[in-house]
């Protein structure tokens, strides 16, 4: 019980580490609440963990090594840089559009979502991972090392990684959510407007770094 205990703390930690690390989710996340609320952040995370579920499973089946491959990275490095650079675009597109001041005057009339609000969220999740060539990076190597030493205790031993991975994730992103959703009461239109034009400065900036850094 105590080295399930340790693998469960450890990954946590280990997933703070990462989590905390301004990038794709922590940017995804803020636009996501200050557009459409806290919840926002619940379902990004959620869409998140399940594909970090679908890849703890791909261990097992030995998937996982093939994506120790650089011709790999650079396709996804590249096509993921194109996609952060449309995400950027689109909100900068909704800001100028104004389409942003819609969003505030209705944010608070419709605190929950329907499901096809749900589902974009999800999906928007797994993708800016799914798209994020630092996320393979990271699990061919430190991931990979805690699901070998993980997967000594069995079943117990790999659930207590996962669950530990990916409470850091539904922790710091919701702790996000829940400071930009009660911080955007005292704020105005034209900050809130700022703050979306900075997010999207710092999504293309991710995109151009992604497709300089796997040409």
């Amino acid at each position: 019980m105590i080295a399930i205990a340790e693998i469960f703390l450890g990954a946590m930690v280990v997933g703070f580490s990462g989590a905390m690390v301004p990038g794709p989710m922590f940017t995804l996340t803020v636009t996501g609440v200050a557009q459409r609320g806290f919840w926002a952040s619940f379902f990004i995370s959620l869409g998140h963990s399940i594909l970090e579920l679908l890849l703890v499973i791909s261990f097992f089946l030995g998937i996982l090594r093939y994506l120790d491959n650089p011709l790999l990275m650079k396709v996804i490095g590249i096509l993921g840089g194109f996609f952060l650079l449309y995400l950027g675009g689109q909100l900068i597109y909704s800001v100028l559009k104004k389409k942003v001041a819609i969003e505030w005057q209705t944010d608070e009339a419709k605190p929950l979502a329907p499901r096809f609000y749900a589902a974009n969220f999800m999906l928007k999740g797994a993708m800016v991972s799914l798209i994020n060539p630092y996320w393979y990076i990271w699990w061919v190597s430190i991931g990979a090392a805690f699901m070998i030493k993980a997967m000594q205790y069995n079943i117990a031993g790999v659930s207590s990684f996962f669950f530990g991975h990916i409470s850091a994730d539904f922790i710091w992103f919701m702790f996000v959510g829940f400071l930009v959703s009660t911080g955007k009461r005292f704020l105005n239109l034209k900050v809130y407007r700022i703050i979306l034009i900075l997010c999207a400065l710092f999504l293309l900036y991710l995109g151009i770094k992604f497709i300089m850094d796997f040409l």
